[in-house]
């Protein structure tokens, strides 16, 4: 009822006269909330570089009026006062923008710093959308969501699996333990890398991925391969890292996890030389200490460079580099249920979850040793106002130690056997290119926006040359009711040391995107992917043992109708090519690559963009191919359809000039159709939600230069433990409280931050799901429990 409320209330409000003239406009105010009048406002082009200066009057207020659509920033500079910038701004045409400043007394910071770096987190542009370059989220006739590194920073998030819950559109499949996860949206699970990028280049996800190293992430919802190339219809997550900051930035960060986690962590960067053309940027951290788990060890490394240069005017040449290292033992390990082989009992999973710090669900000298490194170049050239031209290379090498417990259930009285887990790939490695050439040109009076591009990888896989048997890594048995603190195998943990190329899969595609203008409210958007597609698989002798070549092509079309210039209501459909998947070893047909699949959807949107609040909802329709195992013939074989109906909702800014709101809703249908077996026909595909809801909400307190409250509540539907349904985990809520302070310590601006998760301390299965990523293999059914009740605090100092 909240967000039907909110909805239909901003939907009365939406009136031309609420919608400020074009351009981009704000008031300047100070600490105190005065207003600043005679501050210089300088409007920058990100494109061009081009720039234009404004003063605020009397009451504090600038515009810069009559802009051509852009990507814009706007900088504050004003006597006694830290320069400070805002977020980068996209106009469309005839749009426009609101940004307000807070400013910071000179002297207390030498930080870039703006309360209105766009309230309520609201993000207006994406960095990339395929080979389209940086584009305005209200002209995108898809859902499209940001989070950007301010709420990331302010609720110390610092993991994927923790970002997740600030994205209430995504949900994610935990792999190999929290670290190791698949994010996905609409209900359609994601691959190892098809579905997530680095500045528009494909990468690993399920490695060591560090969230200080970001600026924000995006998510693109449902089928995004007319642009990407082919993937699975989970959406596209693009991490768009740090670059060099326009002003000096040095900010310092201590803080305290857990039961004993201690992290130290900098940011700095700026530009350096008389003319600025040379930029930097560093991240590092250091941290490590008992999690929640008693006796349990997390450790955290990273170090993160970027830099760039501007050789001429209209080139830049950017570099960065990371590398991150997480190490995690003695966390609670996974469940597994199901069946044992294709004719056993049913194992169902206790629907309510265990305690996670209870000990021996993990094993204190097993766990993870994830390490993943990234090297990438770019550079960026505009050939003039209307035409630029981009190309990227990156190389990503991730390496993963997978020793956690596995708890294989064996009755429905919670009884269980561990196991350390083996058998998981031991190293990837990716080599992704991007290139593409975008801009604009006119045929009578049609507006056309065009980009033609192309991206693909070589994503090679390692595995152990032998594993180890099932008794050299047999632990024990135990039960949920008396769970037991194993001591190590004899043998110890199983080593990565011996590795060979297991496979490697080629894609590599063109794709032409054209986005017709015919009038100030019509227009039409089409694309198209061509790819090609090669696999080969190789046993440990070098020799090739399988593989598939193939070929086609992923089209999307749009419509967009704009009512008025901040408004954009949209159709879309679009098909999908998809790598098929393996067979698995335990089948009749092992290593037997199933033909690409083909998926499809139908969406209807509707954006708004209002002076200070976005607001996005949308309808889809997709439908992808179902693969399983036949229990008649033991045969991995598609065998029906997956198709997910659904609606979601999305709402980011500042409702008033104290609270702020980020948040959304999914309701979606996940259904099996088609499957030729009465049992699973028309069920809820397992492990999914019918519904999933997130909202932060923040509220700055009149006391102090900044002190502000904030509460976000997650509320997750109950979900099917099994895809025909047998029984169901319940629907649970978690709440989590923070609050941060900014004043002045040592003539510097020190910001605390303290977070309570899971403020109840309730116990619930953070995710369920197949081994395989359209179908159960044998036995395969995973769950993972999520964390208990967490306190996290944190001092950030800026010089």
């Amino acid at each position: 009822m909240f967000w039907i409320g909110l909805t239909l209330g901003l939907l009365q409000a939406v009136r031309p006269a609420l919608a400020p003239p074009h351009g981009i406009a704000g008031v300047v105010r100070d600490p105190q909330q005065a207003v600043v009048a005679g501050a210089a406002v300088t409007l920058i082009n990100v494109r061009t570089t081009a720039k234009a200066t404004a003063l605020t009057d009397g009451q504090g207020r600038y515009s810069f009026t009559a802009l051509e659509p852009d990507i814009y920033a706007v900088e504050v500079h004003a006597k006694g006062f830290e320069v400070a910038t805002s977020q980068e701004i996209a106009l469309a045409a005839g749009g426009s923008a609101t940004r307000d400043f807070v400013l910071t007394v000179e002297g207390v910071t030498g930080s870039v710093t703006v309360t209105g770096v766009d309230p309520g987190y609201r993000v207006d542009a994406v960095s990339a959308l395929g080979s389209s370059g940086p584009a305005p989220i209200l002209d995108t006739p898809y859902t499209v969501n940001v989070l950007p590194s301010e709420l990331l920073e302010n609720a110390q998030v610092k993991s994927l699996k923790e970002a997740t819950k600030f994205l209430p559109l995504v949900e994610f499949q935990e792999m190999q333990g929290s670290e190791v996860m698949r994010p996905e949206t609409r209900g359609m699970q994601g691959s190892n890398m098809q579905n997530t990028r680095m500045d528009g280049m494909g990468i690993v996800v399920t490695g060591a991925n560090s969230m200080e190293m970001l600026q924000q992430i995006e998510v693109l919802n449902g089928l995004g391969a007319a642009m990407y190339g082919p993937a699975n219809p989970s959406g596209m997550f693009n991490f768009v890292p740090k670059r060099p900051t326009e002003q000096p930035r040095r900010h310092v960060s201590v803080s305290y996890d857990d039961r004993a986690v201690g992290t130290v962590s900098a940011d700095v960067g700026g530009r350096i030389g008389s003319d600025k053309k040379f930029g930097y940027r560093a991240n590092v951290l250091a941290g490590t200490g008992e999690a929640f788990a008693k006796d349990s060890d997390l450790t955290r490394r990273l170090l993160s460079l970027a830099a760039d240069a501007r050789p001429f005017e209209r080139t830049v040449v950017d570099v960065f580099y990371s590398q991150y290292n997480l190490v995690q033992r003695g966390f609670p390990g996974w469940f597994t249920y199901g069946r044992s082989n294709a004719t056993g009992t049913f194992i169902e999973l206790p629907s309510d979850a265990p305690d996670p710090t209870t000990q021996g669900l993990g094993q204190s000298a097993a766990g993870l040793d994830l390490t993943t490194r990234i090297v990438e170049a770019r550079v960026k050239h505009d050939l003039n106002a209307n035409w630029h031209f981009s190309v990227g290379v990156l190389d990503q090498h991730i390496d993963r130690d997978i020793s956690t417990q596995v708890n294989a259930l064996s009755d429905n009285a919670g009884s269980y056997t561990s196991s350390l887990a083996i058998g998981f790939a031991a190293r990837f490695g990716v080599l992704s290119d991007l290139a593409y050439l975008n801009g604009r040109f006119t045929t009578g009076r049609v507006r056309h926006d065009v980009a033609v591009g192309s991206t693909g990888y070589a994503f090679k896989t390692f595995s152990d040359f032998a594993n180890p048997s099932a008794a050299s890594v047999l632990l024990g048995k135990a039960s949920l009711s008396n769970p037991v603190v194993f001591a190590l195998p004899a043998a110890g943990l199983p080593l990565h040391d011996n590795l060979y190329m297991s496979s490697v899969i080629h894609q590599q595609g063109v794709n032409l995107t054209d986005t017709a203008t015919f009038n100030d409210h019509w227009s039409l958007r089409l694309a198209a992917s061509q790819d090609w597609i090669w696999a080969d698989n190789y046993n440990n002798g070098g020799v090739r043992t399988g593989g598939y070549r193939t070929d086609g092509i992923s089209p999307s079309g749009s419509l967009l109708y704009k009512p008025v210039a901040n408004m954009t209501v949209y159709g879309t459909y679009g098909s999908s090519l998809q790598q098929g998947d393996i067979a698995a070893s335990t089948t009749a047909n092992p290593g037997t690559a199933l033909p690409p699949y083909r998926s499809t959807q139908t969406e209807v949107g509707y954006k708004l963009a209002l002076s200070r609040m976005n607001v996005s909802t949308a309808v889809f329709w997709l439908d992808r191919p179902f693969a399983n195992i036949d229990p008649a013939d033991n045969v991995f074989k598609m065998s029906g359809d997956q198709v997910n109906r659904g609606v979601e909702a999305m709402v980011s800014g500042r409702l008033t000039d104290r609270l702020a709101v980020y948040g959304g809703l999914t309701a979606l249908d996940p259904s099996l159709t088609k499957t030729g077996n009465a049992t699973t026909d028309n069920k809820q595909f397992g492990g999914i939600p019918a519904y999933k809801s997130s909202l932060l909400t923040e509220y700055r307190v009149p006391l102090g230069t900044e002190t502000v409250l904030s509460l976000t509540w997650q509320c997750i539907g109950r979900r099917p433990i099994d895809d025909i349904n047998s029984t169901w985990t319940p629907a649970y809520n978690v709440v989590d409280l923070g609050m941060r302070y900014a004043r002045p310590f040592m003539s510097r601006t020190t910001t605390w931050r303290i977070g309570v998760n899971n403020v109840t301390d309730i116990h619930y299965w953070s995710t369920l799901g197949p081994g395989n990523i359209t179908g159960t293999n044998v036995g395969s059914y995973t769950a993972h429990l999520g964390a208990p009740r967490t306190l996290a605090a944190s001092m950030a100092v800026a010089f």
